[in-house]
């Protein structure tokens, strides 16, 4: 099915498979967002339609992350990012198929860019 993508959206894969080869393959970290559907979650929407559909935020993540979202009653994603408290983000690494790092809970966009940025400098200072 390969990226869905919309001007100043993030780009989503559409599988954990793909979304891992593809981070491999740009070396890149993978970034994968777990949400709830039932019952809905509204810290998960709220995430969703605030923090992650800010443009600055779409654009940090599409630039330096390969995306990737799932749903926790799905569990086509390994059972190691199992969360059960959502929303929750876990940055792995490609090369090692380790976390990163996992942020749990809503964050608004700026404390949200800081973590981000944060991550991104310690992935760049471990290569």
């Amino acid at each position: 099915m390969g990226a869905i993508w919309l001007f100043g959206a993030i780009q989503w894969e559409s599988d954990f498979q793909t979304a891992y080869k593809k981070a491999f393959k740009e070396k890149k970290p993978l970034f994968v967002f777990m949400q709830r559907l039932s019952p809905p979650c509204r810290w998960c929407e709220k995430m969703k339609h605030t923090t992650l559909h800010d443009a600055n935020i779409s654009n940090i993540i599409n630039q330096r992350f390969v995306a990737l979202k799932v749903t926790r009653e799905n569990q086509d994603y390994p059972a190691s990012l199992y969360s059960q408290y959502v929303p929750a983000i876990f940055i792995i690494d490609p090369a090692t198929n380790k976390i990163i790092t996992r942020i749990i809970g809503y964050w608004d966009v700026h404390d949200f860019q800081s973590d981000l940025d944060y991550i991104f400098r310690l992935v760049k200072k471990k290569k």
